[in-house]
C-alpha cells in the first residue's frame, strides 16, 4: 500500500515537474521571438562551446554573428535557451526543398527552425539509448512541423516550420534526448531563423560563389554557359532579371516538385506528340503513365458533327487534343471556386482520362495553355475584357467551352436580365422537365448572334420560355468551334447558397438530375462521361528475388521500427503479417507475407526477366497507391549497398511529374520508382543528370534489345520522354536526388504505356499493328517483363558510364533521339536561332547560335516543343 502510494505520488511530481518546466519554457520562448534568434541547446554532456557553435552555424551557411545576450532567457536542469541577436539569416542556395505535395500553408504565427544534427560518435551507445527510449515517449521530429529544406554534410541541417508550441516540444525532447530523426543522427542543437532565396537542386552551379550569400538572385542555373561564353549568356538571361530578383537557387535539380495542380509550368512537347501511361499533344500540361514530360495526343482532324436526338443540338465527336479540362474562376475567392467546379466535374468526366487544372487569371497570357486544352469551363459572372481576348481566340481554334453564368457570353450571343442573382429555375432541357436548379440574373437572345458565321440554337429554357441555355458552334473549313452558354449554374450546390431548407430540400431532390444534364452537355462537347469511382489505396506487398534477400533487407531496417512501424514524415510504414490489415490515414501496411493485394503482379515473370545484379531485388508491389515516388524516402538510407528498392505500382491516382504537372496512370501502364545510389565522386557521380537519359534510353532498349523487336521505331525526345517515332509520346522519366556521406541517392520514377491502348497509344498496339502488317506473330509484353528488363538495362548503362565515361553513352543516345542538328528558337526576349549539337558534359541540351556561340540549357522545366521549333524556356 505505502509502495503504490508512493508510485502515485512520485508520478505526480513528475508531471507537476513537466507542466511548470513546459509553462516557464513556453514562457521564456514567448518572450524571446521577435528579439532575434532562440538558441536552444543542452548543458552538460550535450553543452556546445560558443566556437563550436559559431562553426556548426558558418557551415549551415548561417549568417552567424556572436551577438549573444549576456544572461540566458531560461536555465532548467540541463536546458539553456538565450536570444541571439540580430535574428540569423540562413541562405538556401545551397539548400534542398523536401518534397510535401500536400504541406498545409504556414500559420500566422508559426516559426522556421534549424534542426542541426550529426552522425553520433558512439552508433553503438546512441543505438543503445534509442532502443531503451520507450516508443511512446519518443518525439518524432516530421509529426511536429513542416519540412522545408536540409543541408548535407557535417552538421546535417533541417529547416522546420512549426508552431511555437511545437517549438516547446522540440526543445524538451533536446533536454531529454527523446528527439529522433529516424535516420540514426543525433540532435545537438536548435535555432530560429530567418530564410532568403529558395532552396532547390543538389549540385553546386560551378560559375557561382555561395559564399557570397548574394541576397538578391536570380536562378542562373535554368540556363548554362560555356566558360567562354559570357557575353550570349547576358542576352539570354536578361529577360529573366526582372522577373525573379527574389529566387536565389544557386543548385539545380532533375524536378520541380510543385504541389499544385495548377497549370504551373507547361512542358511544350516537340513536334512529336507524346505517351506516357495516358498521354496528350503539343505538350499539355498533363503527365501521365510514365511521369516525365507531358502526355499528348496525335494530333487528327477534328471529327464531323453528327446529329443528336437533342434537337437543334450537336453531339462533337472527341477532338484529338491532351486531356486537359481547364477551369477558370476570375480573381477574386478563385481558388476556392475551382476547388468546387473540380469537384463537380469529377463526378461527371471519365478522371482516368482527363486532368482537370486551374487556369488562374494571371496565366491566360503567360502560359501556352490554348492548344493544349480540350475543355475550357467559365465559371464567373465577372467580366474582364483582358482576359476575353484569349478565350475568343481558344475558341476560333476549335475549342470547347462551357460556360455557367459567365461574362464572356456576351462576346457570343445577347443577353437580358430578368431576375436577382442566383434565382431557382425550373429548367426544361431534352428529356428532363421542371428541374429545380440555381440560376443567374440573365436569359439569352438566339437572335442576337455576336460572332459573324456562328450558329445559335437554344437547348435550355425555363418555365417562363426564357432561353437559359444556347448552344453557339462555328464552322470554318476542318475546324469546328463549339460554347454552350449557360445560365443554369449547374457549378453551384445547393449547400453554396443561403437558402431555406424548403429550397435547399428542393435543390438536393434534383441533384442526380443536375448531374445527369451537366453529365449530357459534356458529352455533347465530346467529353468521354463513363465516370468510374476513384480507387482506394491498398497495402504494399513485400517480394523479393529471394528469401534471402527479403530477409537482409528485413534485418537492416528492425532497430527503426517500433511495434513493426517505421515512421518517416508523412507517410508511415507498418510491416505486418496480417493479410486484413488496411491503409489508414498515413499508415501503409506492408505485408510479409501472403499475397491479398499482389495477385495482379506476376513475380515469376519479373524474376525471369530480371537480369539486374542488385537494382530491383527488393520490390514493393501495390495495387493502388497516390504516388510511388514517395514509398522509399524513410528507407534510402537504411538498407545495405546489395539491396535494390523499388515500388511498382498497378495503378496511380495522383502521380506526379516534372514541374507539378498531374500524371495520369491507368492500369496497362508500367509505373515504378526505382532507388539507385551513386558515388559523388565518380563519374554519373559528377553529372546526375544523365540519370535521366540513361533510364529514358533503357525503356527504349528494354524493347529494342529483344529478339524480334530491333526495328521497333522507338525514340527518345529531350530531356526525358519516350516516343513512337516523332509523333506518340510512350513515357517519360522524373528522378529526384538526395546526398549523404558521399552517396548521391536517386529515386527514378519511371513510366511507359505497355499494354493501355486508352487514351493514346501503347508498345502492345505497335507490335500489334506490326504483327498485322508484317504476318508475324511476335508476342505481346507484360508491364512485369519490361519493368524487369528496363531496370536490368538501367544497371547495366550506369556501369558502363561508370567504366567508360560520358563519350560512350552520348554515341548510343544519340542513336535514339530526336534532335540532332534540328535548328531551333530558344524563346527568350530575342527568341534566338539555334542548332541542337546534342548533350554537354552535365546532361544538358547543348546548342549553338549562328555565330559559334555555344548554350547549355538545363533540363529543369525547360522543354522542346517542336511543333513550333522552339525550346521553351522555364519561366522562374
Amino acid at each position: 500500500m505505502i509502495i503504490s502510494i508512493g508510485y502515485v505520488l512520485l508520478l505526480f511530481f513528475k508531471s507537476w515537474t513537466d507542466r511548470r518546466r513546459r509553462n516557464m519554457l513556453s514562457q521564456a520562448i514567448k518572450k524571446g521571438l521577435g528579439q532575434g534568434s532562440l538558441y536552444i541547446q543542452r548543458l552538460g554532456e550535450g553543452a556546445m562551446s560558443r566556437s563550436r557553435a559559431t562553426e556548426i552555424a558558418r557551415s549551415a551557411l548561417v549568417n552567424y554573428r556572436q551577438n549573444v545576450s549576456e544572461a540566458p532567457l531560461l536555465e532548467w536542469g540541463d536546458l539553456m535557451l538565450t536570444n541571439v541577436s540580430p535574428m540569423q539569416t540562413i541562405y538556401l542556395g545551397s539548400w534542398t526543398d523536401y518534397y510535401h505535395p500536400s504541406a498545409e500553408p504556414p500559420g500566422q504565427d508559426d516559426v522556421t527552425v534549424l534542426i542541426e544534427a550529426s552522425r553520433p560518435s558512439d552508433l553503438g551507445k546512441f543505438l543503445q539509448h534509442e532502443f531503451q527510449v520507450p516508443p511512446e515517449s519518443k518525439i518524432h521530429l516530421m509529426s511536429l512541423g513542416t519540412m522545408e529544406a536540409w543541408h548535407s554534410g557535417t552538421p546535417f541541417g533541417i529547416l522546420v516550420t512549426c508552431s511555437p508550441e511545437s517549438l516547446v516540444t522540440l526543445a524538451i525532447g533536446l533536454v531529454d534526448n527523446t528527439l529522433t530523426l529516424e535516420e540514426d543522427l543525433e540532435v545537438h542543437s536548435i535555432m530560429t531563423v530567418q530564410t532568403e532565396g529558395r532552396a532547390g537542386s543538389l549540385f553546386m552551379n560551378p560559375e557561382i560563389d555561395v559564399t557570397e550569400a548574394p541576397a538578391n538572385n536570380y536562378n542562373q542555373s535554368s540556363i548554362q554557359m560555356l566558360p567562354d561564353e559570357r557575353p550570349m549568356k547576358d542576352k539570354i538571361l536578361a529577360s529573366f532579371i526582372r522577373k525573379n530578383q527574389d529566387q536565389v537557387s544557386d543548385m539545380w535539380s532533375n524536378e520541380s516538385l510543385a504541389s499544385t495542380t495548377d497549370i504551373a509550368k507547361l512542358d511544350m512537347l516537340s513536334e512529336l506528340a507524346s505517351v506516357d501511361g495516358d498521354n496528350v499533344v503539343d505538350g499539355s500540361f498533363l503527365e501521365t503513365g510514365s511521369g516525365e514530360g507531358l502526355s499528348e495526343f496525335e494530333a487528327v482532324e477534328t471529327s464531323s458533327v453528327q446529329s443528336c436526338p437533342m434537337g437543334d443540338s450537336q453531339k462533337l465527336e472527341p477532338l484529338g487534343k491532351p486531356p486537359n479540362v481547364l477551369i477558370y474562376t476570375g480573381k477574386i475567392d478563385s481558388v476556392r471556386k475551382f476547388d468546387r467546379v473540380k469537384k463537380v466535374l469529377e463526378q461527371c468526366l471519365d478522371v482516368e482520362k482527363y486532368v482537370i487544372y486551374h487556369l488562374k487569371h494571371e496565366d491566360i497570357d503567360r502560359e501556352p495553355w490554348i492548344d493544349n486544352t480540350i475543355l475550357l469551363v467559365l465559371a464567373t459572372k465577372k467580366k474582364y475584357q483582358d482576359s476575353h481576348a484569349a478565350f475568343m481566340q481558344y475558341f476560333m481554334s476549335g475549342g470547347r467551352i462551357l460556360g455557367f453564368g459567365s461574362g464572356f457570353d456576351t462576346e457570343l450571343l445577347g443577353q437580358t436580365m430578368v431576375r436577382p442573382e442566383n434565382w431557382i429555375t425550373q429548367l426544361n432541357y431534352g428529356g428532363w422537365t421542371d428541374v429545380s436548379l440555381i440560376s443567374g440574373s440573365y436569359v439569352y437572345d438566339v437572335n442576337d448572334v455576336r460572332l459573324e458565321g456562328s450558329h445559335v440554337a437554344s437547348i435550355g429554357i425555363d418555365k417562363d420560355n426564357h432561353v437559359s441555355m444556347a448552344k453557339v458552334t462555328l464552322e470554318r473549313k476542318d475546324v469546328v468551334s463549339c460554347a454552350i452558354l449557360s445560365q443554369v449554374l449547374l457549378d453551384k450546390e445547393a449547400d453554396d447558397l443561403g437558402v431555406t431548407p424548403e429550397i435547399f430540400n428542393t435543390l438536393k431532390k434534383s441533384n442526380s438530375d443536375r448531374f445527369e444534364i451537366l453529365t449530357d452537355l459534356l458529352t455533347n462537347l465530346g467529353i468521354d462521361c463513363n465516370t468510374r469511382a476513384m480507387p482506394v489505396q491498398t497495402p504494399a506487398v513485400l517480394l523479393a528475388t529471394s528469401e534471402d534477400v527479403k530477409a537482409k533487407f528485413f534485418n537492416s531496417i528492425k532497430h527503426r521500427l517500433s511495434s513493426g512501424v517505421l515512421k518517416y514524415g508523412g507517410q508511415s510504414l507498418l510491416f505486418t503479417e496480417d493479410t486484413t490489415a488496411v491503409v489508414e490515414n498515413s499508415l501503409l501496411p506492408v505485408l510479409m507475407a501472403g499475397r491479398k493485394y499482389g495477385e495482379s503482379f506476376s513475380l515469376s515473370v519479373y524474376k525471369k526477366s530480371l537480369g539486374a545484379k542488385v537494382l530491383g531485388n527488393t520490390v514493393f508491389f501495390m495495387e493502388v497507391v497516390p504516388t510511388t515516388m514517395t514509398i522509399l524516402d524513410g528507407l534510402l538510407f537504411s538498407v545495405p549497398d546489395d539491396i535494390g528498392l523499388i515500388v511498382v505500382a498497378r495503378q496511380q491516382t495522383s502521380g506526379k511529374g516534372r514541374g507539378g504537372n498531374a500524371w495520369l496512370s491507368p492500369i496497362g501502364c508500367a509505373m515504378f520508382s526505382l532507388h539507385v545510389r551513386i558515388p559523388q565522386n565518380s563519374n554519373l557521380g559528377q553529372a546526375v543528370s544523365y540519370l535521366q537519359h540513361i533510364t529514358s534510353l533503357a525503356v527504349v532498349n528494354s524493347v529494342c534489345n529483344m529478339e524480334g523487336y530491333e526495328d521497333t521505331d522507338l525514340r527518345l525526345k529531350w530531356p526525358n520522354d519516350i516516343y513512337y517515332g516523332h509523333h506518340m509520346k510512350l513515357g517519360g522519366v522524373i528522378v529526384k536526388s538526395t546526398i549523404m556521406d558521399g552517396i548521391v541517392h536517386a529515386t527514378i520514377g519511371c513510366g511507359f504505356n505497355v499494354d493501355n491502348s486508352n487514351p493514346t497509344i501503347c508498345i502492345n498496339d505497335i507490335v500489334d499493328m506490326v504483327n498485322k502488317e508484317q504476318g508475324t506473330q511476335r508476342p505481346m509484353f507484360t508491364t512485369e517483363q519490361l519493368i524487369a528488363r528496363t531496370v536490368t538495362e538501367i544497371e547495366a548503362l550506369i556501369g558502363q558510364f561508370q567504366k567508360e565515361g560520358v563519350d560512350s553513352f552520348r554515341k548510343m543516345y544519340y542513336d535514339k533521339w530526336l534532335h540532332s542538328d534540328r535548328v531551333v528558337r530558344l524563346e527568350s526576349e530575342n527568341d534566338l536561332e539555334v542548332t541542337v549539337r546534342g548533350l554537354d558534359d552535365f546532361g544538358y541540351l547543348l546548342v549553338e547560335t549562328d555565330g559559334g556561340e555555344k548554350i547549355s540549357v538545363q533540363p529543369d522545366g525547360n522543354s522542346f516543343d517542336m511543333m513550333r521549333n522552339l525550346i521553351c524556356l522555364k519561366q522562374r
